[in-house]
């Protein structure tokens, strides 16, 4: 479901304030994700950090991080609909290998 055009306009003005940090949008992206990419998808992921333009997903194993990563541009799109720009550039996947 797409994000309303007034939320992301109420998100750009936000944004605009000197309190507003990288860490606020993490924890924008964080209580949005299950809406920008499904309640079952969300529900194995979750965004754990932003680095500039990148953000990084946790997910359980490698064969997510495959998964994931052939559907890139598409999470791509859906994780900068909150935000007037596209705000995310890249996305990195991040997993515990349980191997060692």
């Amino acid at each position: 479901m797409p994000i309303d055009p007034a939320f992301r306009q109420i998100i750009a003005s936000l944004r605009q304030s000197p309190e507003w940090d990288e860490s606020l949008d993490l924890r924008l992206l964080q209580a949005l994700w299950p809406t920008l990419v499904g309640a079952s998808l969300a529900a194995s992921t979750s965004v754990i950090g932003i680095r500039g333009s990148r953000i990084l997903v946790q997910v359980p194993d490698r064969n997510w991080e495959r998964q994931l990563t052939s559907i890139r541009g598409r999470l791509l799109a859906r994780v900068n609909e909150p935000w007037p720009n596209r705000r995310i550039n890249d996305i990195g996947f991040t997993y515990e290998d349980q191997r060692r």
